[in-house]
């Protein structure tokens, strides 16, 4: 156990060699060790959630991929632990620690979003359903308004009543021609007149009505007369019906074999158009079904999550909680190793602060060892150099000088050559000049 706590507390910052001499911040470092591991594995399950709920994963995917992704966190972690020495002034401290903060923020929002979803499980999942069922439901009214589809309405009546003439034989309804209909309306008058007629007559006969005395005097023959007059009326107007309705069946008759073929073409060209767009509008209309089923990943769930918090707050404030109790989780380390600088150095700060001055004046005095003797070593032959350098300079002085000499003595036998040759030619003209002088004509210099 001595050595499984060594190991965690040197896994949460501790140095060992400084931990000997100041073993008492033994435990601090161990239970910096632990969070780190613990942190690494909330971040573990979280990834582990995620997979299971965003990609459908199988579980030993999940759970191996949540242990990779807890790794990664683990080491992050440490590195943001390790990398925040104890600096002279509060200020580089918190300018240290600011970054990392942010960072371990950042990984602290990642890490909970899962985790806090997993947690509202079975709210989400209501509220999924709930959110497939009204998106279904307005892709259906948007479909039902699309113009695209606009004739499906229209084309499925004319097919229906194309069907239904088809089905009667191309006889059209009796109730559309108009002889008929009126005849049909006049007996029904004359059945009304008659009914009330007779009932007037019989009212008469036995004294419930009219004059109230029972028998069949004058009046009550004068009545049965109207009755019967009445009735006349009736078999008439149910004579003239009949008639009318023959002639109506006849001229139905007569058209019923263009009103068929007419049917028969309009029914074949308006189910093919249903029929195609029927099939486009249901092929569309499953493919949004298919997708609307699938679509409860993680963007829906944290949509579903949004929408029951802004109904219910209560809810809304455990979500809220919930997710800081995970962030907060992963800022621990961070913020922990933050406090731990900004407090007064303890016995582990001394002797680490102290170990590495003595480290670097070690470091420094054995540098300039080094140093000195290189200079040792290397003086000897830094001497010979320089003075094989002099002597290079010296010799390169001497040919210098030579060279300049004999340069000197090669120009001044040019000029001596080039005097001689000259000289009978500067005699020449000196004569020349003599002679026009005592002539007394102006001189003239020659070039």
């Amino acid at each position: 156990m001595s050595r499984l706590g060594d190991r965690l507390a040197t896994f949460g910052g501790a140095r060992p060699d400084v931990l000997d001499l100041a073993p008492g911040q033994r435990q601090r470092y161990l239970a910096m060790g632990l969070v780190l591991i613990a942190t690494a594995a909330v971040s573990a399950a979280a990834a582990s959630f995620a997979l299971a709920m965003a990609l459908t994963a199988p579980i030993w995917v999940a759970v191996l991929v949540g242990f990779c992704w807890g790794l990664v966190i683990l080491a992050i972690d440490r590195m943001l632990v390790v990398g925040m020495p104890r600096q002279p002034k509060a200020s580089a401290n918190l300018l240290l620690a600011l970054p990392r903060v942010a960072l371990a923020l950042v990984i602290g929002v990642v890490v909970a979003t899962p985790l806090t979803l997993q947690v509202f499980e079975r709210e989400i999942a209501a509220e999924t359903e709930v959110m497939v069922l009204e998106a279904k439901q307005a892709f259906e009214e948007q479909l039902a308004a699309d113009p695209r589809y606009a004739e499906i309405p229209a084309l499925t009546e004319s097919v229906a009543a194309q069907r239904a003439l088809l089905a009667d034989g191309g006889r059209a309804a009796l109730a559309g021609d108009a002889d008929y209909v009126a005849a049909q309306a006049a007996t029904a008058a004359a059945q009304a007149a008659y009914d009330e007629a007779n009932r007037v007559w019989l009212a008469e006969l036995d004294g419930t009505g009219g004059t109230g005395i029972v028998g069949d005097g004058p009046i009550t023959q004068s009545k049965k007369l109207d009755r019967d007059g009445k009735l006349a009326a009736l078999d008439a107007a149910k004579a003239a019906e009949a008639e009318a309705k023959a002639q109506a069946e006849a001229r139905i008759e007569t058209g019923s074999v263009a009103a068929i073929a007419q049917a028969e073409q309009t029914l074949a060209a308006d189910s093919a158009d249903l029929e195609r767009l029927t099939a486009a509008r249901d092929l569309e209309a499953a493919r949004y079904d298919a997708a609307a089923d699938q679509s409860t990943g993680m963007l829906a769930r944290l949509d579903a999550l949004w929408r029951i918090g802004e109904r219910n707050g209560v809810l809304g404030f455990a979500h809220l909680m919930i997710a800081l109790l995970f962030v907060c989780i992963e800022l621990m380390p961070v913020l922990t190793k933050t406090l731990q600088n900004l407090m007064a150095p303890t016995a582990y700060d001394e002797v680490a602060r102290i170990t590495d001055d003595t480290i670097v004046a070690a470091e420094r005095e054995r540098a300039g060892e080094r140093l000195r003797a290189a200079r040792d070593e290397s003086a000897p032959r830094l001497d010979v150099a320089e003075y094989r350098a002099g002597l290079r300079r010296e010799s390169g002085r001497r040919v210098a000088d030579a060279f300049v000499a004999k340069q000197e003595e090669a120009e001044l036998a040019a000029v001596d050559e080039w005097a001689e040759q000259r000289a009978p030619f500067i005699a020449a003209r000196a004569v020349r000049e003599w002679e026009r002088e005592s002539d007394g004509a102006p001189v003239t210099t020659a070039p």
